[in-house]
Formats: structure tokens, sequence, C-alpha cells
């Protein structure tokens, strides 16, 4: 493995990395870093370009109480100026008092699965060129937080650019 090699990856990860904060957070334009600008992408019924699947998301994340989403083990296979990459990832959605279609109120739901990515790199950057992602299990619990949302917000992630990761002091 040759250290452009070693670089490669390491973008790649980022980029994954990337994918997951933008959601939880709400980052529009940290999302759209995750894509090519002609990127599709396939998920559920889902299928047409990645910037109209992410205006869909984080309009749907955005009326949540809360998501979080992890990334498991990430398999990059490089191939020239494209990678093929799965992905693994767990995520969790709060469902509020007024859910969005497809949720119940007072709501979690926790699912499990694998991004299919193919990467390019065009003019030195690494993105998603195409994702599909494959759904392997899903749950919905009824919300049990035994008193979290008690705590003072300072102390829980926040939706936006106020998040103590968007920090630099």
């Amino acid at each position: 493995m040759t250290l452009e090699d070693l670089v490669s990856r390491a973008e790649i990860a980022e980029v994954a990395a990337r994918y997951c904060r933008a959601f939880d957070r709400c980052d529009e334009a940290l999302l759209a870093s995750c894509f090519h600008p002609d990127a599709t992408h396939e998920h559920g019924a889902f299928k047409g370009l990645s910037r109209d699947f992410c205006a869909l998301g984080l309009a749907a994340v955005r009326q949540l109480v809360l998501t979080h989403h992890q990334l498991g083990q990430v398999s990059i296979e490089l191939d020239g100026e494209r990678a093929w990459v799965e992905s693994y990832f767990t995520s969790y959605h709060r469902f509020g008092a007024d859910p969005p279609p497809g949720g119940a109120p007072r709501e979690d739901r926790i699912m499990g699965g694998r991004y299919v990515d193919r990467f390019e790199r065009r003019d030195g950057a690494w993105r998603i060129a195409h994702r599909q992602g494959v759904n392997e299990w899903l749950r919905y619990e009824p919300a049990s937080d035994r008193g979290f949302f008690d705590q003072p917000a300072s102390e829980r992630g926040r939706r936006d650019r106020r998040d103590p990761v968007y920090r630099r002091d």
C-alpha cells in the first residue's frame, strides 16, 4: 500500500464520518460537501439525485427531537480515481409529540444497515458519486429516557452549529 493509498483511505473515511455529523447536526453545507454535484442516491423507495435525497432527509430529521448516526466498519477498495466503499451504520431517531409520517408520538426508531458507495476523486477531492442505502434491520420502541431530557440543555448535543463540535476556542 502506498502513501497515496493511505491518504485516499483517510479522506474517504472522513467523508463517511462527515455525512453522519451533517445529519445529526442538521448541517446542510456539510452534507453537500460529501457528494459530487451530480451524485445519485438509492435508499428505500428513493431513487434520484443525492442533493434531493439530502433535502428530503434534512427536512425529515428537523422534525425529530434528535438523531444519532454511528458508523461501524468501513471497507474501502481503491481502484484508481474510484473507490468502492461499504460502511455499516446504526441510526437512532427520537420522534416527538408530532412525528413526521411513518412515526408514532414519543417513539424511538433504531435501524442498522449499510451505505454502499462509489466514491470518485475529481479535482483532487474524494466524494460520493453514488450511494445505495441498504437497511438490514429496524426496531420501533416506546421512548424511554428516564429523565435524560430533564438535564440542562447545555449537557446534551445540539442539532445546529452551536454544538460543541463547532467550537474552536
